[in-house]
């Protein structure tokens, strides 16, 4: 026999957990690889593995990573400038393959615009890619790289 209420309250915390403790947007569920990958090594003995964590894309908010305990990690937590948080030229949009947003523009104001996004589905393609360990999104920056492009 299950108790309705608890399950109920179970529910409304589940959904809650993926909401940034601070902006209160919805983040993107992240492997915890990303974060021993992405934060500062001063920070690692704070981490909590067995949480699930997420990603907050919002970019006028300073948290980077939250856990399910609404314990967050912010931009100065990490090792690399974030693209979705930091406006910089020298910020990478394509971690892995170091296209920044000064690099990109500069293709795309010579013509070549499509230039970045070949170069990396080519390596992509060659599985060549380490997304969840470069990227603080944990996650193909072709999205962002094609929104970026498109901005422009």
């Amino acid at each position: 026999m299950t108790d309705c209420c608890v399950t109920n309250e179970k529910i409304v915390e589940s959904i809650g957990s993926e909401l940034c403790p601070s902006c209160i947007s919805k983040g993107k569920k992240v492997k915890i690889i990303t974060l021993k990958s992405s934060l500062k090594p001063t920070v690692l003995d704070t981490l909590n593995p067995d949480l699930t964590h997420y990603f907050c894309s919002t970019e006028d908010c300073d948290v980077v990573y939250f856990d399910t305990d609404k314990n967050t990690y912010s931009t100065s937590k990490v090792k690399v400038s974030v693209f979705q948080k930091d406006n910089s030229p020298t910020v990478p949009v394509c971690y892995c393959f170091d296209w920044t947003r000064e690099k990109i523009t500069k293709y795309v104001e010579d013509g070549v615009g499509s230039k970045p996004l070949e170069h990396i589905r080519l390596n992509v393609k060659e599985n060549r890619c380490g997304c969840e360990v470069n990227n603080p999104q944990g996650s193909c920056c072709m999205g962002n790289v094609t929104k970026f492009i498109k901005s422009l």
